[in-house]
């Protein structure tokens, strides 16, 4: 594989900071093949490398999770980003801080993440400790390999766009925890143990159905839009073929439950494109248990865009979750 250079990223002040730090003349080594952008870096010999940050009371708090589960998420997230390029996990490093006096158990949080880890055959390799005197900070580097990473710059006009699972679950439950009611533990689950789709991946891999591929950490429309601008297309999403989670809608109600799937983030599910007519869903449910839906397309031009029921299409200027958005 040749070097490709950094990859466009989409919409938002936080993706507009990356684009600052990454600078506009990077010049990689020969040994990386895919730099910035993507969901993970790709280097000689087939490696996939990521890293993932988990911050107290950003991206979780401690008064809905025990210790085991903090890490155990922390780890998903990392994960994940082996997944969306259709990567074999092998290892991960672990770093770790928190206050030294805290009640924080660092063995429950490592356990956590071994957990996570055994699900999709990786182990922990290293990492660092630290002492801090604010909150709770874990940062997972996940190491992975593949010969055909899949990435996000693959989509042409005509081919469909399709995610596996139910998404805005995991949104519907912060939803609740911050208006102070305990979520269902339907919703908790979503938020708690999301499942990295690593076996999914390799199966549109194996297959060669998936010409684009991201997972879904910040949102539909915002993840999708890196796609869209990663490939130089248009992407539309059709408003009643997204699958939300019936648990949310039964929070939420019909439209705040549609705005989670599309702006809520934190599903981990996978968003890839393929050839119209490739994807077989009775195959992958059959083989993997797994539900996929088609929810938009690809066109000229660029951006996202939402296709009503009533045949109108507006842009959708809002993307995911942005850490420095307004």
């Amino acid at each position: 594989m040749e070097s490709r250079g950094k990859v466009r990223l989409g919409k938002g002040a936080e993706f507009d900071m990356i684009r600052r730090f990454i600078g506009p003349n990077i010049r990689l080594p020969p040994e990386v093949h895919i730099g910035p952008g993507d969901d993970a870096a790709v280097l000689e010999g087939g490696w996939v490398v990521s890293t993932d940050l988990a911050v107290e009371d950003v991206h979780f708090r401690r008064t809905w999770l025990s210790d085991f589960e903090i890490g155990y998420r922390a780890g998903a997230g990392a994960l994940s980003d082996l997944a969306a390029m259709a990567a074999t996990p092998v290892g991960v490093l672990v770093s770790m801080a928190c206050p030294v006096d805290g009640d924080v158990d660092l063995e429950a949080v490592q356990n956590g993440v071994n957990e996570i880890c055994k699900t999709v055959g990786a182990v922990v390799i290293g990492g660092d400790m630290s002492n801090s005197p604010g909150p709770v900070f874990i940062d997972i580097v996940a190491l992975g390999r593949t010969s055909h990473p899949i990435l996000r710059d693959g989509a042409e006009p005509g081919d469909e766009v399709w995610v596996t699972g139910v998404l805005g679950a995991s949104s519907a439950a912060l939803s609740m925890w911050h208006e102070g009611v305990e979520p269902s533990e339907e919703l908790r689950s979503a938020f708690v143990g999301p499942v990295p789709r690593v076996e999914a991946a390799q199966s549109l891999a194996d297959h060669r159905i998936a010409g684009a591929m991201i997972d879904l950490s910040d949102g539909l429309a915002g993840d999708v839009g890196h796609i869209a601008a990663a490939s130089g297309v248009k992407i539309t999403l059709e408003a009643d073929q997204v699958p939300v989670a019936e648990a949310a809608t039964a929070v939420l109600g019909v439209d705040r439950a549609l705005q989670a799937a599309l702006h809520g983030g934190e599903d981990f599910e996978l968003c890839f494109v393929a050839d119209s007519g490739l994807v077989d869903t009775s195959y992958l449910q059959r083989h993997l248990g797994l539900q996929v839906t088609r929810v938009g397309r690809v066109g000229e031009g660029e951006g996202v865009w939402l296709g009503n029921s009533d045949g109108s299409t507006q842009s959708l200027e809002r993307g995911g979750f942005d850490h420095w958005g307004t």
